[in-house]
């Protein structure tokens, strides 16, 4: 028969006949144990998600700097309408290339290099022809491309901002324009003269590029670049430049936005001047922080719904204007990308600090108490 023993002393309890309890076994919680345990968790997870949004709430002050900087927003989109800083005529931008023209022929001696500058700087390109030859109405009787002035930067795929890069560089090399069709899988054709003089298609231009790269390679730069010259420019100009992936989806729905003034520049420079105020205003919010009292993670936390919720007042209330005086010429186009852009990433990004915050205070509590229990089992004569 064997007895337990504590501290020397033999009681009488028999437990040489118990079935010993497996060391698994004693781990195990009951039922009730678990849902104690799970209510303290769950309890603890509430106390931080309540601690976390009482710490981000935004303060009187973080109010004023929002209300600042969505009047600042208003103010741009108002004073800035998509038509303001623009070329009065097509033929202006002409101008500075016709000097640069002339620079390069008083400064550069060298035939070579000049022609290949001049080349560069050179404003016809193939894709801004929209009349016919005689030859071409011959051959083709009755066939109508479709392009006028009005309406060429969005009908031909050579202004188009992305595509352009590939095809308008294409076309300036091989004297060629693409039109924007793609329901004809673009039809392309021949330019003589300054004039469609002949059909043609994808396949005779690439074609023509591999040879005019195995010629002269150097002149392909010097496409490309002309290319590059050409459309910034054109993008400073009454028409402007279509937004690309649009355009070649829908021309009709580039001439409706064009028609309004909304295109490559105006949303660039309205995106481009969205985030900038945002930067401005970030700045003057960090400059208020004060590490004696708040947290670097949670008051940027109310830097971006600063930010957040000045920008998407400033949109509702220019869609509101639009809708209400149906000038699309005031739609910030650019503004409202930026807006989506700050909800989706700062949304994420505040989740993220939100998460980490959370997890740090249920695990200092945790720690807390463990602390509060090796202290009590320290006084009791247990050390761990």
């Amino acid at each position: 028969m064997s007895k337990y023993k504590r501290g020397g002393w033999t009681g009488g309890i028999d437990v040489s006949n118990c079935n010993p309890v497996p060391y698994e076994k004693q781990l195990e919680l009951s039922p009730e144990e678990i849902h104690y345990h799970t209510s303290v968790l769950m309890d603890k997870y509430d106390k931080a998600v309540l601690d976390f949004e009482q710490k981000t709430k935004l303060t009187k002050f973080d109010f004023g700097i929002m209300l600042v900087a969505a009047m600042v927003q208003i103010l741009r989109w108002s004073l800035l309408s998509n038509d303001k800083l623009r070329l009065d005529k097509a033929s202006d931008s002409d101008k500075y290339i016709d000097k640069a023209r002339n620079v390069i022929k008083k400064n550069v001696h060298n035939p070579d290099i000049q022609e290949l500058l001049l080349s560069v700087v050179e404003h016809y390109v193939p894709y801004d022809v929209v009349q016919r030859s005689e030859k071409f109405l011959m051959t083709h009787p009755g066939e109508s491309i479709g392009l006028a002035g009005s309406n060429h930067r969005f009908k031909t795929l050579g202004h188009d901002p992305i595509a352009g890069l590939v095809v308008g560089t294409a076309n300036i090399a091989t004297s060629t324009l693409t039109v924007n069709n793609w329901q004809r899988l673009f039809p392309c054709y021949y330019i003589e003269n300054k004039k469609i003089d002949d059909d043609s298609n994808l396949a005779a231009i690439i074609n023509s590029i591999q040879k005019v790269m195995a010629d002269d390679p150097k002149m392909m730069g010097a496409y490309f670049l002309r290319q590059i010259i050409h459309c910034g420019t054109d993008a400073f100009t009454r028409q402007g430049l279509p937004i690309p992936v649009i355009n070649t989806i829908s021309p009709e729905t580039s001439k409706f936005l064009i028609g309004n003034n909304i295109d490559m520049y105006a949303v660039t420079r309205s995106a481009a001047l969205a985030m900038l105020v945002n930067k401005i205003v970030e700045m003057c919010h960090r400059l208020f922080f004060n590490p004696a009292t708040d947290i670097k993670d949670l008051y940027d936390v109310r830097t971006r719904k600063v930010l957040t919720y000045s920008n998407t007042l400033s949109s509702v209330i220019n869609i509101g204007y639009v809708a209400g005086t149906k000038n699309f010429k005031n739609l910030d186009v650019g503004g409202i990308l930026v807006t989506l852009w700050r909800i989706l990433n700062d949304a994420k990004t505040i989740r993220k600090i939100k998460y980490e915050f959370i997890e740090r205070t249920i695990s200092n509590d945790l720690k807390k108490e463990e602390d509060e229990v090796n202290q009590r089992l320290a006084n009791w004569g247990f050390y761990i």
